[in-house]
Formats: structure tokens, C-alpha cells, sequence
């Protein structure tokens, strides 16, 4: 069961039969593109999860504000989140590029690529 629940989310992708004659780069590529939108849609759940969250529980925390005595407070916890969400964002959304899950990999092949020009 575990493995049909993780093939359904796309945790795994079906094997790929590499039969003689079969442009196995073009495969691989493939597989590797697939991997990457998997990769892609869970961090943009994640983000949106998220921020839902963070709309709910400001929402609650604006209404008990508003509904007590004293001074606001509420927008203490909105800005103090709200700078995590938007690194989330920053991130999800590769607005900065270091915090990518393959920006070392594309790195080293950037250098090995220039490497090998020079």
C-alpha cells in the first residue's frame, strides 16, 4: 500500500524501459524534467499551505485584538511571520536562487562547463 500511496503523489515515477537503440539521454532527460515538476509542485504546496495559514491565524489573532482592551498588538506576529512568509515566497518561487534544492548541482556544472571552455 505505501507503495502505490507514494507512486500516486509522484514520489516515484515509472521505470523508464531503456530497450537497445533507445535514446537513453532523451530518457533520462525525461525522467529528470519529471522529477523536477514533482519537486516543483510540492514546494509550491507547501508555500500556498502556508500562506492559508498564515491568512487564518493573522485573521484570529486581528479579531482577538480587536474584541480585548489595550493597544494593537496584532501586527507584531503578521510582520514578524510575514518577513518568513515572503523569504517562503522568495524561495518557492527562485527569487533567490542559493536557497534552490539544485542550485549546487547546476553550479558545479556551470564551472565544469566554463572549466572545459578555457
Amino acid at each position: 500500500m505505501t507503495e502505490r500511496k507514494r507512486s500516486a503523489r509522484g514520489a516515484a515515477s515509472e521505470p523508464v524501459e531503456l530497450n537497445p537503440g533507445a535514446n537513453v539521454r532523451a530518457a533520462a532527460k525525461d525522467v529528470e524534467a519529471e522529477q523536477w515538476a514533482w519537486r516543483r509542485v510540492k514546494a509550491l504546496r507547501a508555500f500556498y499551505t502556508h500562506l492559508t495559514i498564515y491568512a487564518l491565524v493573522n485573521f484570529v489573532l486581528m479579531a482577538i485584538d480587536f474584541s480585548t482592551a489595550g493597544g494593537l498588538w496584532f501586527f507584531w506576529p503578521l510582520l514578524g511571520w510575514g518577513l518568513g512568509l515572503a523569504m517562503h515566497a522568495a524561495q518557492t518561487f527562485e527569487r533567490l536562487p542559493w536557497f534552490t534544492r539544485d542550485w549546487e548541482q547546476r553550479k558545479v556544472r556551470e564551472l565544469l562547463n566554463r572549466d572545459s571552455h578555457e
